[in-house]
């Protein structure tokens, strides 16, 4: 399979400085801040558009590949005959065009940052998630604390989510940041199908709530725990459960910085919430 990229002398800007006006004690004041840069990218599969995406100028090719797993157009990387990308455009070829073709795959729609889309989610097939991986609540507190400190872009911006995927020992595999938090679990699980890494002794780490389309993603790509610092949706917990997915939430670990509207809360005693899988995590 041809996985052309351009060649770039230097790794495309994620985001930019502007001038702006803060109010600090009842003052405005002149200062500088960071905003996200939000690309659009055309993905054509077999010549024909399929979807326009959002998303942070990285890893393109990582978030073509996991975006057509995650959403079912594509059931292995080995369906996959070119993925190319020119400038703001991708250009995917099928061995076979599939679902492309059948009619049922909606061209010319848009993904925006704040959500997802799940384009076969009624005809998709989960099979039960089988492991016998075990981590500990302090190996979670600290693929979540390596995921804040890798996050240059939500550190200058804060307009990014972020997702790791690590070891059962929390070792990194691939950390990422994007607009979107759909957006980085796709890069996450294109970087994985790219890459031929076994997802059975892993654990995801995000910042993103783990709605049923994130959970769908996860659940097909057989990663057996994810662990957020937000919240699970009802739907959410009951695909997780189906698949015999852990999901873990609201991971404060002691001197977690919670960023609100107009101040940083500092958590001062650890703690998180475990909805499903309990016994793949030892506390002791």
């Amino acid at each position: 399979m041809s996985l052309k990229k351009t060649v770039e002398t230097k790794p495309a800007a994620t985001s930019k400085t502007i001038r702006c006006w803060t109010l600090t004690d009842r003052q405005f004041s002149q200062t500088e801040a960071g905003v996200v840069i939000e690309k659009e990218l055309p993905i054509y599969i077999n010549d024909r558009l399929l979807v326009t995406a959002s998303i942070a100028p990285a890893l393109e090719k990582e978030f073509v590949v996991g975006y057509l797993f995650g959403q079912g157009f594509i059931e292995s990387i080995n369906e996959l005959k070119s993925v190319i990308i020119e400038g703001n455009t991708a250009r995917v070829t099928l061995k076979n065009n599939g679902k492309v073709s059948s009619g049922r795959a909606e061209a010319n729609y848009r993904i925006v940052s704040g959500g997802g889309r799940s384009a076969y989610f009624e005809e998709t097939y989960f099979s039960e998630i089988k492991t016998d991986m075990k981590i500990t609540k302090q190996e979670i507190f600290q693929a979540m604390n390596a995921l804040f400190k890798s996050a240059g872009l939500y550190g200058e911006t804060e307009g990014v989510h972020a997702a790791g995927l690590f070891t059962a020992g929390a070792s990194p595999i691939c950390i990422v940041e994007d607009i979107g938090r759909h957006n980085t679990l796709d890069k996450i699980i294109g970087y994985v199908l790219l890459n031929k890494v076994d997802c059975s002794h892993t654990f995801l780490v995000s910042t993103g709530r783990m709605a049923s389309e994130m959970v769908t993603k996860i659940c097909r790509s057989g990663i057996p725990v994810v662990a957020t610092k937000t919240a699970v949706t009802d739907k959410g917990l009951e695909i997780g459960k189906k698949c015999g997915l852990t999901i873990i939430g609201f991971v404060r670990d002691t001197g977690t910085k919670i960023h609100t509207d107009m101040e940083v809360r500092v958590i001062k005693k650890a703690g998180m919430k475990i909805y499903s899988g309990a016994e793949r995590v030892l506390c002791e």
